[in-house]
């Protein structure tokens, strides 16, 4: 076997990974949904990805510390070429431990506590890690529809970021007309 023929073997598939923190303010909540959009665009996934990273960061904010004066939450993605893509929302922590309990249908209308099971029904799997004293990564498999080696890298900005990323730490971005304007969700 010749040393090339080894390395193609073992090889293991590309990974794309990408972890972003954002001011713990409802605002930015937005602002991970469109990261997360603008990275799966083309897997068939993105509005099911920008959802389910809109849901567990809109529950960080309103059931952690990450909603507080100073917080902040993460958001971590990986893609890769073969497999389910991982999307993780970690927390500061404070407030118990997530629930993923179903609710049972009934005749009455209900506000909140939906979103983890729309959550459930579009993951592969949800799970999480981690304590009220040290905060959750709340995190779930996604199976992409196209792989994400058949997708066309998206265009990047001068700093090499995705062009729909803008750096959040920090700094609010803010958006002008004509660019709220040419926004159009998938």
């Amino acid at each position: 076997m010749k040393p090339q023929d080894r390395q193609e073997r073992t090889r293991v598939p590309e990974r794309m990974m990408w972890r972003c923190v954002f001011p713990g303010e409802t605002g930015q909540v937005r602002q991970a949904r469109r990261m997360v959009e603008a990275l799966f665009a083309g897997t068939g996934r993105e509005n099911d990805a920008g959802l389910i990273v809109s849901e567990l960061a809109t529950n960080t904010l309103l059931h952690t510390r990450s909603g507080h004066a100073g917080g902040w939450f993460g958001v971590e993605i990986r893609l890769l070429d073969d497999g389910p893509a991982y999307l993780g929302v970690y927390d500061l922590g404070g407030a118990g431990i997530p629930q993923f309990r179903r609710h049972p249908a009934g005749p009455e209308q209900r506000v909140g506590g939906l979103g983890l099971g729309i959550v459930r029904e579009l993951a592969m799997q949800l799970s999480l890690i981690g304590s009220p004293q040290t905060g959750h990564t709340v995190w779930v498999y996604l199976e992409p529809k196209i792989s994400p080696s058949n997708v066309r890298a998206p265009q990047r900005d001068e700093e090499g970021r995705p062009a729909a990323i803008r750096p959040t730490l920090g700094v609010r971005p803010r958006m002008s007309p004509e660019e709220e304007a040419g926004y159009e969700r998938g």
